[in-house]
Order: C-alpha cells, then structure tokens, then sequence
C-alpha cells in the first residue's frame, strides 16, 4: 500500500469518560486533503455493534478538511485498548457519483489504522490536572520566595555596602583629622623651634654686646694706665 497523502489530525482513537460503557462517548478525527485533487474517502470499524462512524464516507476538497464522529455505543463492556481499531481508506474522485455508488468496484489508494484507547479515568485525570496545576502554583510560589528572598538579600547587600562606605569615610575622615592634628603639631614644634632658635640669636646678640663692652673696658683700663 502506498504512503497515505491525506492528513489526520491522530494516529490513534481516545474514548474517555467516567462513565464509559454505560454512556454513549464520541470522538472526533479530522482529515485533511492537502492535495490539490479532490479525494474520496471511507471509514470502517472492527465491530458495527460496538462503534458507529458519522458521516462514515464522503468527499474531501482540496484544501478542505472533514471532520468524522467516531462513536462508542452505550450498553457496551468496554473493551481492552489496542484490540479494536478504526481504517480510513480514500482514493482519487474521478466523478460526481454518491460517495457510497462512488466507491463500488473501487480499491482505496491508501489506507491508516487508527487503533482505539478507552479510559474510564476522566475524573482521576483531571484530579491529577488539579494537582499538576497545584504543584506549578506552589514552585511559582517557591519561586517568588526564592526572588523576594534574593532582593532582600541584595537589599542587605546594599545596606552593608552603604555601612562599610560610611565607615571608610569616618575612617577617612579620622585620618584627615589625624594628618591636621599632626600638621598642627608639626608647626607647633616649628614655631617652638623658631623661637629657641631666636632665644639662641638673642642671647649671641647678649653675649656680644657683653663681648664687646668687656672689650671697651678693657681699653678704658689700657688708657689710663698709659695716662
């Protein structure tokens, strides 16, 4: 059998409800002509007392897409997955015949087996949604902790940063205040210094002046006794 050109929007057939079985349950299987031919198609089922197909064939434009209800009939045990299956066949249109007189005699192109799934667990799958859904609220949750925790932390960050800078500033500003009282002190000792070295001066002065009237007396003495 050739590649199957038509598209389905499946591989396989899900029937689920909560009350499968007992119900009648449908599913929808969408095929799609990409071809630029119009196409006739057909679906058959592995058992006409357990399924029905509506429509179960017809024509497809190209371009266009038909949408098949495939349907599981109430009052039936449900069988086991993966033993019934659905068959789409479809071939080229070669006229504008009733789809059913169109098919007669015919051999179908392609075909696809669309094997079937039943679950009655509706209700536990969406109790297992809920608690997915609950789970991805909670790590959301976590995870705007977990940020508000990083921007606090980022804002202790700053807080200490903003300290530490204070305290090399008062650190700084300490040691200005140290290199002024030293710089004061350093011109403290100038002056002191400036003024033992005048006291110094003062008393060279003191003592030439003492030199110089020793001298004068000295002469003094020495003219009088030539006198």
């Amino acid at each position: 059998m050739p590649e199957f050109l038509l598209q389905l929007d499946t591989d396989k057939v899900e029937f689920t409800g909560e009350k499968l079985g007992e119900e009648t349950c449908t599913s929808v299987v969408k095929i799609k002509n990409t071809q630029k031919e119009k196409y006739l198609y057909k679906i058959k089922c592995t058992s006409n007392e357990l399924f029905r197909i509506r429509p179960p064939l017809g024509y497809i434009k190209p371009g266009e897409a038909e949408a098949v209800k495939l349907i599981f009939n109430s009052g039936k045990p449900v069988p086991e997955s993966g033993k019934h299956y659905f068959v789409v066949y479809y071939r080229k249109a070669d006229g504008d015949k009733a789809p059913r007189n169109a098919w007669q005699g015919k051999e179908p192109e392609a075909m696809k087996r669309l094997y079937i799934n039943f679950s009655k667990k509706k209700e536990e799958k969406k109790e297992e949604e809920k608690k997915e859904e609950k789970k991805e609220e909670s790590k959301k949750e976590e995870k705007k902790e977990e940020e508000k925790k990083e921007e606090e932390k980022k804002e202790e960050k700053k807080e200490e940063e903003k300290k530490e800078e204070k305290k090399e500033e008062e650190k700084k500003e300490e040691k200005k205040e140290e290199e002024k009282k030293e710089e004061k002190k350093e011109e403290e000792k100038k002056e002191e210094k400036k003024e033992e070295e005048k006291k110094e001066e003062k008393k060279e002065e003191e003592k030439k002046e003492e030199k110089k009237e020793e001298e004068k007396k000295e002469e003094k003495k020495e003219e009088e006794k030539k006198e």
